[in-house]
């Protein structure tokens, strides 16, 4: 296995009319093609990032068959994160080799973690903190391949994990160069604290009991996001005694810290992460750095299996206590007490509250998990056996009589090649499965099952017929579940990047749930359908009488899958289509002012399907899900002008328009509804209401009014979080208000 090392020769590459080769994928997956290319279309290796020393960032892309040019001597920067320890950590990764090309370069060229305008911002809200560790020529990002005339290609001389040392030059640069021009200013004992984060952030359960007794040890809260990136450095420099949770501001507190100090780590989740910043501590300020291991539990929010950045570490009191006493980090000889039941309770509904979700034990979450699991296949073995004895005894003749649909054409080699209608599921008896009782008890029932969802139920369920047909750049599954209602759904841009062999199809467990069935397309490229083989095959289902054997059919998808559900729905007569954020097309001659989605807009769109503004003439009611407040979505939305269009607003929910409708409960009422014909503006509004009480969206209000430098309206959202008890909450928006009075123009620079 190839294996990066940070101080082996030839760290420095210089490459003559070098091709700067953004991601042309908006998804940010892992291991995008993107870097660096010589002229002959060779990958420039210095160009590849690494997550850790044996996980490449980036891969070779293809060569372009045209490029922007940029004059002059440039550095290749890597990829750009838009999170802030990413950024301090992997972006500013080749700044070291600005001390060896001083005076000799124009600036530094990046390209983004994913293709998307909004990086621009990055670099410009990032800059002071930038300009703050050394980085002092100009800064650009790629977002189309770029020729570049000479281009200097550093290593990348840190990393995650097993990367966090970093190389000598990279720690030489920042001894020398970051916060060099920054005086020591602060307390000498400080608490880098994650209880005034954003909702979504995870942490420490009962945090603020913790902040209590250090505040009683002289400590200081200090809340990084609240601080320019000169004073995080100047408190950093100057405090002697620093205890924080595994986090970002750790990374900075690295590269300006000093040898006379003690750092004190906090686990918050159980990932190993604790140890990394020791290690990167050490290596580059030689003090003393310790490991404060006191966790107790993960708390996992929602269907969650692991810890993440949103999860809640809790912490045994006293076990951290007892770790900082012996280091001389706390001086009190009582031990802390252990949490109540009543203090971790009321801090769990607390953290409930602000991120709209419940949170659950991880081990507990797990067996909360395969309960439901165990109950649902209960559930259809019941109604298996029952439907198995009501056939039984039907009478023949009235068997006989029943009309049986024609087969479905499935060609190449689906799973059934042809698939007859069964009206009834078929009984598990029947098959050459064992029976459940032997199931439940065969040892490989205790291994994991790494198969997808959908194969399991072909095998397991009480609805095993269906088929899978697979083509080079799609798919379609088929799960028949009887002839009332068929949902057809399409990948979005995101499960392109998905290779995972258990992958499901959009909705599949909603249409499992209300036992639809489903007819699930599959993308494995981002070219937004346009392909050939794909329209042949629909043709053919239509062409065979597989729609015309449902009673009613809906379409549905976000974004791309959008696009599809409302361009093919003219296959079906009279579908009901939902299409969350749709584009209309891709067309550049149709939307010239759409500037996102290089990938889409590469394909061809010539031919039929091309515009799904006009394809929606023959539906049924046709549902545009989408935020107007986002200016694109909005203009592909008002391309929709036939008179079966419904828009459905949904204002604040940006690109996560199904992610917000899932955590309230109303994604799945809004599917049901639209199959069932019942859907309308009115209850969609009535229904959205209620959002205005969810965090995100005061959250995403807050943002807009901070950008328009509005504290007087914030106040006023600040008044209707406590009107509709949220007191938490209301208190950050006040001081989010009182922020932007004294500055001005919205929050500091730097943050975590």
């Amino acid at each position: 296995m190839e294996k990066l090392e940070l101080d082996k020769a030839g760290d420095l590459e210089r490459v003559q009319n070098a091709l700067v080769i953004p991601p042309l994928d908006e998804t940010g997956s892992r291991n995008h093609p993107c870097g660096v290319l010589s002229p002959d279309g060779q990958m420039v290796t210095n160009s590849i990032s690494w997550t850790d020393s044996t996980s490449p960032v980036n891969s070779k892309p293809d060569l372009p068959s045209s490029a922007d040019t940029l004059a002059g001597t440039w550095m290749f920067g890597g990829t750009l994160y838009g999170h802030f320890g990413h950024f301090i950590l992997e972006s500013l990764s080749r700044i070291w080799a600005l001390e060896d090309l001083r005076g000799k370069i124009d600036g530094v060229i990046f390209t983004p973690k994913r293709n998307d305008p909004q990086f621009h911002q990055v670099l410009k809200q990032l800059r002071p903190l930038m300009e703050a560790l050394g980085f002092d020529v100009e800064a650009r990002v790629a977002l189309t391949p770029t020729r570049v005339d000479t281009l200097y290609v550093p290593r990348q001389g840190i990393g995650m994990h097993d990367l966090m040392e970093g190389s000598q030059k990279f720690r030489d640069f920042m001894k020398k160069r970051a916060g060099a021009d920054i005086p020591a200013d602060g307390a000498s004992k400080i608490y880098i604290s994650r209880s005034k984060l954003p909702p979504h952030r995870g942490g420490l359960i009962c945090e603020n009991i913790l902040e209590e007794y250090l505040a009683a040890e002289g400590y200081e809260m200090f809340h990084p996001q609240n601080h320019s990136a000169a004073e995080q450095i100047a408190a950093y420099k100057a405090a002697t005694h620093i205890i924080a949770v595994d986090c970002s501001p750790l990374h900075l507190l690295a590269y300006v810290g000093n040898a006379s100090q003690k750092v004190g780590i906090l686990t918050r989740r159980s990932m190993a992460f604790s140890a990394d910043f020791v290690r990167h501590l050490k290596a580059f300020n030689n003090g003393v750095a310790f490991e404060v291991d006191a966790l107790d539990r993960d708390w996992i929010p929602g269907r969650g299996l692991r810890p993440s950045r949103s999860s809640f570490g809790e912490m045994n009191f006293e076990k951290a206590w007892e770790v900082l006493h012996a280091n001389g980090m706390v001086s009190v000889k009582t031990p802390w007490p252990a949490l109540t039941d009543a203090q971790r309770q009321e801090d769990l509904d607390r953290i409930a509250l602000l991120h709209d979700n419940s949170f659950h034990p991880l081990d507990e979450n797990i067996a909360i998990r395969d309960a439901k699991l165990a109950e649902r296949e209960a559930k259809q073995r019941a109604h298996a056996a029952k439907s198995a004895v009501a056939k039984k005894s039907a009478p023949k003749e009235r068997l006989h009589s029943q009309k049986q649909p024609s087969s479905v054409i499935t060609p190449i080699m689906p799973i059934n090649i042809a698939t007859p209608w069964e009206p009834q599921p078929l009984p598990v008896s029947s098959t050459a499965a064992s029976p459940p009782e032997k199931m439940a008890a065969s040892d490989n029932e205790m291994q994991p099952n790494h198969a997808p969802k959908w194969l399991v139920d072909f095998r397991r369920s009480a609805w095993r017929r269906g088929f899978y047909h697979s083509e080079e750049n799609f798919a379609a599954l088929f799960a028949n579940r009887g002839g009332e209602h068929l949902f057809v759904s399409f990948d979005d841009l995101v499960a392109t990047r998905h290779d995972q062999i258990d992958r499901e199809a959009w909705g599949y467990g909603l249409a499992s749930k209300a036992d639809w069935s489903h007819l699930g397309v599959f993308s494995f490229s981002p070219n937004w359908y346009r392909d050939a083989t794909l329209f042949d095959y629909l043709h053919r289902l239509r062409d065979s009488g597989f729609f015309a054997q449902f009673k009613s059919v809906t379409m549905s998808g976000i974004s791309m899958g959008g696009y599809a559900a409302c361009a093919f729905s003219s296959l079906v007569e009279d579908a009901q289509v939902l299409a969350f954020s749709p584009q209309s097309t891709l067309d550049n001659t149709l939307v010239p002012w759409e500037q996102r989605f290089p990938s889409g807009r590469a394909a061809s769109w010539d031919g039929p399907y091309a515009d799904a503004a006009e394809e929606v003439a023959t539906a049924g009611k046709v549902y545009l899900v989408y935020d107007p407040l986002e200016a694109s979505d909005l203009r592909h939305a008002q391309r929709f002008t036939s008179s079966n269009v419904v828009h459905l607003r949904a204002r604040y929910t940006g690109s996560n328009g199904v992610l917000r409708l899932v955590q309230a409960d109303m994604f799945s009422r809004l599917m049901r509804a639209t199959a069932q014909k019942q859907m309308d503006e009115t209850r969609f509004a009535a229904e959205y209401r209620t959002m205005r009480t969810r965090t995100w969206f005061l959250q995403e209000m807050c943002h807009r009014l901070e950008a328009r430098n509005r504290p007087d309206l914030l106040e006023r959202v600040a008044q209707f979080a406590v009107s509709n008890d949220m007191r938490g909450y209301a208190e950050r928006i006040k001081q989010r208000a009182e922020i932007l009075r004294q500055t001005g123009a919205g929050s500091k620079a730097g943050g975590v």
